[in-house]
């Protein structure tokens, strides 16, 4: 596809008003994006369920060419790349959900979404996990990353978070599915996490690389990430949340719902205990995830068993940037699962402002993740004396 013909194509895929349904459609009957948008009247109003209005705002979509060639011409300049529904990098996954979406704008390895295994699960869940929560999310996380999983989020605080840096840790492959263009992260807490999972993984959006964070995208996404998924896991949500309206498009997509099982008196629980009790699978280890997937991927034989980087004994770790003798003095005091804060053996000389201000450029310098504010957890091997 040439420049005039992506375009074209982004043309018609963002005419306001006009579903991605609606574009597959015509773009089926026309083959090519410029005969739509250059059909007459009669022409479009001849394709099943094209009306008065459609034909109107496909005729008044030209005012919006100018923004859109510069929206490519940054997607050029920044590496963004364009995946359109006809595609042949597009993937057969998303194609089988009802409205895909006509174009995804994708920063990182491509090979990661062409290339992608079906072996991917979708694991989401509350911005505000228990410790429980975190602990267990990231335990399945890093095991199904082992066997060869790619894990699909949303880059959200809480779960999100806690997938892809247990996916990353693991030296596995991600990939966050955005409420927002690639040029606003959302959360921009979430830049270099974002900037990791690129490395192997990729950063996926529907919407332009301006589009802002708005509350309508959020919820569509979430059927991009179900329909990337070969299933989803729910790891803790309330009754109202974005994990369950996740969940939901998993079941309308006809794919496998999983939920961690929660404390009956905990809210983000509840919604995970329902999931359950309407037929979802309960999972308390990775056997349930394997037995709960299609025929062809339960299978421990079929599924290959990712190695780990190794380094020779005798070499040196090797680090972005050298730690402060303060720095390495709290790190030391941190293990590799999720502990409070309060709960770490601090030096005595060590005042609380300068803990958290040393807690802070840890996880910055990316040897430490804070998943909630008063809890920590070592993400890096330890250093060597």
């Amino acid at each position: 596809m040439n420049d005039t013909e992506l375009l074209d194509y982004l043309q018609l895929s963002f005419t306001p008003q006009i579903g991605p349904a609606t574009v597959i459609k015509l773009m089926s009957e026309f083959g090519e994006a410029g005969k739509v948008l250059s059909a007459t009247a009669k022409q479009l109003q001849s394709v099943f369920r094209i009306g008065q209005k459609t034909t109107h705002l496909i005729r008044q979509s030209h005012g919006k060419r100018e923004q859109l060639a510069n929206e490519l011409n940054y997607c050029k300049k920044h590496g963004i790349h364009i995946i359109c529904y006809h595609s042949e990098d597009y993937p057969k996954l998303l194609k089988e959900i009802p409205a895909p979406p006509p174009v995804l704008f994708c920063m990182g390895n491509l090979e990661a979404l062409t290339c992608l295994p079906a072996t991917t699960l979708a694991v989401v869940g509350t911005r505000h996990p228990t410790l429980y929560g975190q602990r267990v999310t990231r335990g399945l996380t890093a095991k199904l990353s082992s066997y060869g999983f790619t894990i699909v989020s949303g880059l959200a605080r809480g779960i999100d978070r806690v997938a892809h840096e247990a996916t990353l840790d693991d030296y596995g492959t991600t990939l966050a599915v955005l409420g927002s263009g690639l040029r606003h992260i959302y959360p921009s807490g979430h830049t270099s996490l974002a900037k990791r999972i690129q490395q192997d993984g990729l950063v996926i959006s529907e919407v332009m690389p301006s589009a802002p964070p708005q509350s309508q995208l959020f919820p569509r996404r979430n059927r991009i990430i179900s329909g990337l998924s070969c299933g989803t896991l729910v790891a803790e949500a309330a009754l109202r949340s974005g994990a369950l309206i996740t969940a939901r498009h998993a079941t309308e997509q006809n794919r496998e719902v999983l939920a961690i099982p929660g404390m009956i008196d905990t809210a983000v629980a509840s919604g995970c205990n329902k999931l359950i009790k309407d037929g979802a699978q309960l999972v308390e280890s990775i056997d349930d995830i394997l037995e709960a997937l299609p025929s062809h991927l339960n299978s421990r034989a079929s599924l290959t068993t990712v190695s780990q980087p190794s380094f020779p004994e005798s070499a040196p770790q090797i680090y972005p940037e050298e730690l402060s003798t303060y720095e390495l003095q709290i790190l030391n005091t941190i293990p590799d699962t999720l502990t409070f804060i309060d709960m770490l053996e601090i030096p005595q000389n060590f005042t609380t402002e300068a803990l958290l201000s040393t807690l802070t450029t840890l996880e910055l310098k990316q040897f430490i993740s804070r998943p909630a504010g008063n809890a920590v957890v070592r993400i890096r091997p330890d250093r060597e004396a």
